[in-house]
């Protein structure tokens, strides 16, 4: 018997309605989430797909592949006693661990309409010189300023920074934001010292709408900074993202629930939000520990690796421990 056909003869969706409590709606009114009744689950990690009779935990990682198997799981009895409900004959059902993580955790994104920003000639490459005595001098500056800031000329390659000296954002370092290929933000960071804003952002797509450097990860785990250059930092220990402040919106929840494991990396003053975001992104989540006020742009390699690699859970002793030693002590 295939999955489809079990489904066909049992009320699948009724079963888990009514043995499943509390159910947690999700953005796909097909997938619920629960507790699951195989770990500790006190904040609903079990994932199911209603119509695919799928499940999956995200926390320990209980992964039955068949509803037939998920049921005689859960209530404790045979399959042919589970078939027997559903009043046909059991051979096989077929479906695989990738079929279950990829229709519980990867949707298809909805269509977005964003701005393509273009960056005119007053936006110049740091590496290169343009021969006018005057933009080669502050470009030189800029150069140091990063410098100084721990970003090497392969960094200033690889994230394409620039240099603003004419215009709206004169005297700012520009970090552009790629999406699919295409400059939708960026961030313009004064290095004269005379403007009254040190950040600025251009009028048109919202940050929020978007992470930085998400066109350039690639791995199940990523490292979730506040500030672009502290991404830049992070990046070097893991692939990181920025969400341009310490606040998640909606859409940025789900670029990060399209990966399986999420390190926030936001300053000392963060830790409420981070306790608050966690218990919205379905990823699993731990929290970089560290309480001297410094971010990740501000430190080494080393002094990254080591925290980063030591990052623990919201929920665990670990984290209390550090709340009540070090933050509220």
């Amino acid at each position: 018997m295939r999955r489809r056909d079990f489904l066909g003869g049992f009320d699948f969706h009724g079963y888990v309605l009514g043995r499943f409590s509390p159910i947690i709606e999700t953005s796909n009114e097909d997938r619920i989430r629960t507790l699951c009744p195989m770990c500790s689950d006190d904040t609903g990690h079990l994932y199911i797909l209603l119509s695919e009779g799928l499940a999956y935990c995200q926390k320990c990682k209980y992964d039955p592949k068949s509803p037939v198997r998920f049921i005689a799981d859960v209530e404790g009895v045979s399959f042919s006693d589970v078939i027997q409900r559903a009043g046909t004959s059991f051979r096989s059902l077929d479906t695989t661990v990738e079929e279950v993580v990829d229709k519980l955790f990867f949707e298809p994104e909805e269509v977005y309409e964003y701005e393509v920003l273009s960056l005119g000639n007053n936006f110049a490459s740091l590496l290169e010189r343009t021969g006018v005595q005057a933009i080669d001098r502050v470009l030189d500056n800029a150069l140091a300023y990063l410098e100084e800031r721990g970003v090497t000329e392969d960094q200033i390659a690889q994230y394409d920074i620039r240099y603003c000296y004419d215009g709206t954002y004169s005297g700012r370092v520009i970090v552009p934001c790629i999406y699919k290929g295409d400059v939708v933000t960026f961030v313009a960071r004064d290095i004269t010292g005379y403007s009254s804003r040190k950040y600025l952002n251009p009028v048109g797509n919202k940050q929020s709408d978007f992470l930085y450097n998400y066109d350039a990860v690639g791995a199940d785990t990523v490292v979730l900074t506040e500030g672009v250059f502290d991404a830049i930092s992070a990046s070097q220990v893991l692939p990181a993202v920025a969400s341009f402040g310490k606040s998640l919106s909606s859409r940025q929840i789900s670029f990060l629930n399209q990966v399986k494991n999420v390190v926030f990396y936001w300053d000392k003053d963060a830790y409420p939000q981070v306790e608050n975001y966690v218990k919205k992104v379905q990823s699993r989540c731990a929290v970089v520990c560290h309480c001297d006020g410094k971010d990740a742009g501000s430190r080494t390699y080393i002094e990254n690796k080591e925290l980063i690699e030591s990052a623990v859970a919201v929920d665990s002793v670990d984290y209390e421990m550090f709340k009540l030693l070090k933050l509220n002590g």
